[in-house]
């Protein structure tokens, strides 16, 4: 049973890398399974997944952390209940991927795994302008993209050529031997990445996760949004909410949408999930009381948040 790790910063695009993937060992004749990390109580990526494919989920914690344990126990019990070829586990947006490979490594899961990549998706957008993030941020980026065996550089479609080439020039000047490739919209088979297989840094010791000031938000809607106002809703949010997602309802559409929001870029598609309104909202420092305010003024109801 191979392992793909996928890690990245918040809205990199890693679950649009990751069905990439799964279509990739589909055409050729794989069976993929999936483990996937949310660090709130909801998950809204596990929603974008083939429902055909074997699904595990870790929420309601960091992959990396207190939930470390569970990866070594969800790899062992998805090797027994579907005996894929390949599982990909996608990582929360925050959390260290080194952890997520000490796990994979245990004696117990060797004898019939072996980690053939870990994957680093960014939004090179974001890392365009990573001087700027606070300095935790910047850090736990940097951390994120340490010892990975290849990087997806994602969204390229969204900054200029000059600024993509100082993004690469930047990158490659800090992992001069880590390969990378190029894309737009996640699109990379699993050909284009590295699959000898991985081990452990054995400089690598471990060490404290700096991403205490991450926190999250979850707000509930008993009726629809009108479209225009969630959008000056999401441009009049402070620098420091890195993410939106959900599934909503707009007055202008009977079908519920799927949302997202990351780096000021928002993306609405239809979605025919029978599921109720919420949004996870992830950020920096977050001021709760401000950003139920600020819900409640744009949406006009009491919304239900945790």
């Amino acid at each position: 049973m191979d392992i793909v790790i996928i890690s990245g910063f918040l809205g990199g695009g890693k679950t649009t890398t990751l069905n990439h993937f799964i279509n990739s060992a589909k055409s050729q004749g794989q069976t993929p399974a999936v483990i996937m990390n949310e660090f709130g109580s909801r998950s809204v990526d596990s929603h974008l997944i083939d429902d055909s494919i074997g699904l595990c989920e870790i929420i309601n914690g960091c992959i990396c952390c207190e939930m470390k344990s569970n990866v070594t126990d969800q790899l062992h019990d998805i090797y027994i209940d579907y005996q894929p070829d390949v599982v990909f586990i996608e990582c929360s947006g925050i959390a260290h991927p080194l952890e997520v490979l000490d796990a994979c490594l245990t004696p117990i899961l060797t004898p019939f795994s072996n980690v053939v990549s870990l994957t680093s998706v960014i939004d090179v957008q974001l890392y365009s302008k990573l001087e700027q993030l606070p300095d935790d941020i910047q850090h736990l980026i940097i951390a994120q993209m340490s010892h990975c065996s290849n990087f997806v550089l994602n969204k390229s479609d969204l900054i200029t050529s000059d600024q993509l080439l100082e993004v690469i020039e930047s990158i490659t000047k800090r992992h001069p031997n880590t390969p990378y490739f190029l894309t737009s919209h996640g699109k990379v088979t699993l050909d284009n990445i590295k699959s000898n297989k991985i081990t452990k840094d054995e400089q690598f010791q471990g060490g404290k996760i700096i991403h205490s000031t991450i926190g999250h938000s979850i707000f509930y809607f008993s009726h629809s949004w009108h479209k225009q106002s969630f959008i000056n809703w999401l441009q009049d949010l402070p620098d420091n909410i890195y993410r939106v997602k959900g599934f909503l309802t707009f007055d202008d559409s009977a079908v519920k949408s799927l949302v997202q929001y990351a780096n000021h870029h928002l993306d609405v598609v239809s979605s025919h999930l029978s599921i109720e309104d919420y949004l996870v909202v992830i950020g920096h420092n977050i001021d709760k009381v401000q950003l139920t305010d600020s819900v409640q003024q744009y949406h006009n109801l009491n919304a239900n948040q945790e």
